[in-house]
């Protein structure tokens, strides 16, 4: 397959990092309107078995050549004039970073034009792909001690909305096996998380609660905290109607308090007939793996991450609490 991706910053370097342990990938073109990213990128890639070719934006529009597979890594502005670049190249799939804009009115645009593609568009709303996340979401649908209504809370620091949140909020769908969303209450916090991208971008900070439905089924609800007052680190528990889980981003560790199946003791009797805590490793994988597996999963023809439309409902519950924000309206600058 050969793999075009649009944007050579960081973000484009660990895709095609990724990319270049994946045997069925023979070509990768990395394509950015900056030389000096190119540059770089340059620098931090190489292979004896895979093609690289690094080009600037006007270069590539002028021959854009033919690709299988195409991943959009730069920022979330312009995306309908990218789209367009890309589907000049015939590909089959492609992948957009999130968000898919900077409103819900252009993430609803943009799903709407990318309707009538002859590629399948997919969003990269990854932690889908963690394997523990995947064991973890089985754990919590399946067994006995987890079966029935949850809470997610998640304490942690000036990670952004809209660069870790939407992950959140996705996850948080995917873990409760939840296809509806309600914001009940939220606050976004007034000071602008600076952004690496530009001083034209930004990021916010803020809390909220949201009940999860699967239909007209209530399946929990999740406690969300990124305040921009702190540099913390990933603080996670789920309480299942007889366990517990702790999850330490840090530490890469998670730990299951649960109580003893087939107990006779009432929900009432707190922490009764629960047995020793049980650790084990949690790891998160580095973005090129997650990338990797994408790559792999559409070679055995397998499409592993959401759909443009399938991603609507964590872009409508972002915004949503977005909205709530004292300084900004309908746009926000995330990138």
């Amino acid at each position: 397959m050969k793999l075009l991706i649009i944007g050579a910053g960081r973000m484009g370097v660990r895709h095609a990092q990724g990319a270049l342990n994946v045997s069925a990938i023979s070509a990768i073109t990395l394509v950015d309107i900056n030389q000096s990213a190119l540059d770089n990128a340059t620098q931090a890639l190489n292979s004896d078995q895979v093609t690289l070719e690094f080009l600037l934006i006007d270069q590539f529009e002028a021959q854009p050549g033919e690709f299988d597979v195409a991943i959009i890594a730069s920022t979330a502005s312009n995306r309908k004039t990218t789209l367009d670049l890309v589907q000049k190249t015939n590909c089959k799939h492609i992948l957009v970073e999130k968000p898919l804009g900077q409103s819900q009115e252009e993430v609803e645009d943009l799903i709407d034009y990318t309707a009538s593609f002859s590629a399948h568009v997919a969003v990269n709303l990854n932690m889908r792909l963690y394997d523990n996340f995947i064991e973890l979401k089985n754990t919590l649908n399946t067994h006995p001690q987890y079966i029935g209504d949850k809470v997610i809370s998640l304490n942690t620091g000036t990670l952004g909305i809209g660069a870790n949140g939407i992950h959140y909020l996705d996850l948080c769908y995917f873990l409760l096996d939840a296809n509806k969303a309600e914001l009940v209450a939220g606050e976004i916090e007034s000071s602008l998380i600076p952004s690496g991208r530009g001083s034209q971008f930004g990021d916010f900070g803020g809390w909220c609660t949201i009940k999860f439905y699967q239909d007209e089924q209530y399946k929990g609800r999740a406690h969300l905290s990124l305040t921009s007052q702190s540099s913390a680190f990933g603080g996670w528990q789920i309480t299942a109607p007889h366990a517990r889980i702790y999850y330490n981003e840090v530490e890469q560790t998670i730990v299951h308090q649960v109580r003893k199946e087939g107990s006779e003791m009432p929900i009432y009797r707190y922490a009764a007939d629960y047995l020793s805590p049980k650790t084990k490793d949690f790891v998160s994988p580095f973005l090129g793996d997650l990338t990797a597996k994408w790559l792999e999963g559409l070679a055995q023809n397998q499409e592993l991450l959401p759909s443009m439309k399938d991603s609507l409902g964590a872009h409508e519950l972002m915004f949503q609490w977005l909205n709530l924000s004292p300084t900004h309206t309908q746009t926000f600058p995330i990138t």
